[in-house]
């Protein structure tokens, strides 16, 4: 054991009872810090602890004053404010809370509700009153021996608290779409969560960011507690309130009570009947009905007026005839007999001219043909699908453009899916959260698999002469958290390893822990299963201690890790996902193309791996090059199609054309059909050069 650890336990003294000596209007528990908790280990923030007092509260003034108006708005009373916290302390709550309110700042009033909790809980002039502390620590300060606070319980309304709480459950991450709430209740998430697991995250000193810890007692109305306490009950902000004319309320992703009521549906009036038969059913055969009796007596009617008119024919048929040449003739006739007449003179001198001359015909065709191409120098060939598939006018490209100018490109992505079929899933009794079932594929053996399987692929390197040395994947990779000078831990790899920082020591930790009286071995499922909850964890609740974060210092959230899960059971997820994240440089860049090759030498390995027999997963992925390679795949494979398609194309026109009483017909044919085929090329020739697409 830690001997600086041992050292604090021995001046540790724990309250039996209470050391808070006064519960009284106008009085303080604590006040001023007395450095940090030797007690707690691995704090986001120093863990500064305030010291014991039991006096009443202090007037402010000057810089004081401004801080706490700035810091706790809803304790600032003018020049007659009185608290309990040093500007030192306001100082550190104020780094504190910079960690949790971006997380709900979505929601202006769950922020304000939240801020009060702590502020009062820190600063309120009547702190005694609700605060009760348990547990202290001697400490020498400039040779005064002193009682350092590490242990409190806050006395809370349950009314207060749950509004609070109410006020901030439904927020939002825009980045996961995921409730903030989850990342604030450790173990229960966010469907889990509830007002008292709530606040006993936030009180347990071992999440990373409390530096004491705070026994959160809810009470009851009218439920007296004793000993002069008074459970803390003040103003509480609803989800829809604003807590300033300046704020508004929260949107209504973030908060039900600020959707706007829709009218309910007008009751629908009942099916439409006829008698006890469904009126749509009835008209409809009544429709059917009648047109096929109409259908039957057309055919009856045409019948018979067929026969009445083969009666008469043979006695009429001469004077039929001349009343139909002289006088039956309309002028749409005429004009389509001219015009049948006209077109075949034209195309039979045309194909008499080509079977004559089919030398010159294909000369003059080609001389054509390569003077309407010349402007195929000029022609800009892309593979890019964001240039094929978007019009540069869209809106989605001029947004696209604008986030790429004040924002940077979007990273390139590059993914591999990994299932394991041939492994059966399996149950583990989690001595912090009972039975769980597990897939196959999240089997230790596997996972230390997929640990190796990455390791290679971060150690990708090879040789550019552009650059005169070795490129690995530290030069291309995505690192939000050190953009300018990553190392390869601050490349942004995304995997299910990430929640043990890509180390095997790690995933092979145990260690025996008691829960509630009940002593049992916890080990990495333990804190996957915690992780899962909670991702922006520093350090879980097992004694193994570890934090949920991933090397390179940001989140995994569980649907980046894992994949083909129902609901929110990451669990009983059939796949494990590995994302690799690149820079998207420019195009005709060197990072560019350091990028493309890197992205290459990525497809190789997993190919490799893919292909070795004692590999025990099955894959599927893909590289952000992967779909501009298909597209030249697939262009250079249709190429010889179309070329054997226009070529059996002419071929059959040739062998179709007229009759063949010998070789020398076929020949004749054969040169029309290459003369007909010189103009069609002409043609698109001519429309290529004006920009159209042929």
């Amino acid at each position: 054991m830690n001997p600086i650890f041992v050292y604090a336990l021995c001046h540790v003294v724990v309250c039996l009872v209470s050391c808070t000596q006064i519960h009284q209007e106008g009085y303080c528990t604590f006040y001023d810090e007395c450095g940090k908790n030797p007690t707690v280990s691995g704090s986001l923030i120093p863990a500064i602890i305030p010291c014991i007092y039991n006096g009443p509260a202090k007037p402010l003034a000057g810089l004081h004053l401004q801080k706490l108006q700035e810091v706790c708005p809803m304790l600032y009373k003018g020049g007659a404010t009185q608290a309990c916290c040093s500007l030192e302390q306001l100082n550190t709550l104020q780094k504190s809370l910079l960690l949790s309110k971006p997380i709900l700042s979505r929601c202006p009033s769950c922020v304000e509700n939240f801020v009060n909790i702590y502020c009062q809980n820190t600063c309120n002039p009547n702190q005694s009153l609700h605060i009760n502390i348990t547990r202290t620590y001697n400490v020498t300060i400039n040779g005064v021996i002193k009682e350092a606070v590490t242990e409190y319980q806050a006395y809370l309304s349950r009314e207060f608290a749950d509004r609070s709480f109410d006020s901030c459950k439904n927020v939002r991450i825009p980045a996961t779409g995921g409730f903030a709430i989850s990342t604030m209740c450790g173990k229960y998430g966010s469907t889990l969560c509830n007002t008292q697991r709530w606040l006993d995250f936030q009180g347990n000193s071992g999440n990373g960011l409390a530096p004491l810890d705070i026994d959160f007692r809810l009470i009851d109305n009218n439920t007296q507690v004793g000993q002069g306490i008074v459970p803390l009950s003040t103003r509480v902000w609803s989800c829809n309130e604003s807590t300033s004319p300046e704020q508004e309320a929260c949107s209504c992703l973030d908060c039900v009570a600020s959707c706007p009521i829709i009218p309910p549906p007008v009751p629908d009036s009942g099916p439409f009947k006829i008698g006890q038969l469904d009126g749509v059913l009835v008209v409809c055969l009544v429709v059917f009905c009648g047109l096929s009796v109409s259908f039957v007596g057309f055919l009856l009617v045409s019948n018979l007026y067929r026969g009445l008119k083969s009666q008469n024919k043979d006695k009429n048929d001469n004077e039929v005839k001349k009343e139909v040449h002289l006088h039956e003739v309309t002028c749409t006739d005429k004009a389509s007999l001219a015009t049948q007449d006209f077109l075949g003179s034209l195309f039979q001198k045309w194909g008499t001219m080509v079977a004559s001359h089919p030398i010159k015909v294909i000369l003059i065709s080609l001389i054509a043909v390569l003077v309407l191409s010349f402007g195929l120098v000029f022609i800009k060939l892309t593979t890019d699908p964001v240039e094929l598939w978007s019009s540069p006018n869209s809106r989605a490209m001029k947004e696209k453009a604008f986030h790429d100018a004040n924002f940077d490109h979007f990273f390139r992505t590059n993914q591999i899916i990994l299932t394991a079929p041939n492994h059966k899933g399996y149950a583990y009794n989690s001595l912090l959260f009972g039975r769980q079932n597990f897939s196959g594929v999240l089997s230790k053996d596997l996972i230390l698999e997929l640990l190796e399987f990455q390791t290679r692929l971060q150690a990708i390197q090879f040789w550019s002469d552009e650059v005169g040395r070795t490129i690995s994947l530290k030069d291309v990779c995505y690192a939000p958290l050190n953009p300018t000078n990553p190392s390869l831990t601050d490349c942004a790899v995304n995997s299910l390893v990430q929640y043990f920082q890509n180390s095997r020591e790690n995933l092979e930790a145990k260690i025996n822990m008691t829960v509630n009286g009940q002593t049992g071995e916890v080990d990495w499922r333990d804190h996957f299963l915690y992780c899962i909850n909670s991702p922006l964890s520093f350090k879980d609740i097992t004694d193994l201690g570890l934090s949920c974060m991933a090397d390179y210092g940001a989140p995994v959230f569980p649907f980046l890790a894992v994949g083909g899960y129902k609901n929110e059971d990451y669990a009983e997820a059939e796949a494990l996902i590995l994302t690799f994240s690149l820079n998207n440089f420019q195009r005709d860049t060197l990072g560019f193309e350091l990028a493309l090759r890197w992205e290459q030498k990525f497809l190789d390995l997993v190919q490799e791996y893919q292909r070795n027999p004692s590999t025990n997963f099955t894959f599927t992925y893909m590289a952000e090059r992967s779909l501009e390679d298909e597209i030249n795949r697939t262009t250079m494979e249709d190429i010889p199609i179309f070329m054997i398609s226009y070529a059996v194309i002419f071929i059959y026109i040739a062998l179709a054309l007229g009759e063949y009483s010998s070789f020398k017909s076929v020949l004749v044919n054969s040169k029309i059909v290459v003369g007909l085929g010189g103009i069609l090329v002409v043609g698109c020739a001519v429309l290529s050069s004006m920009g159209f697409k042929v």
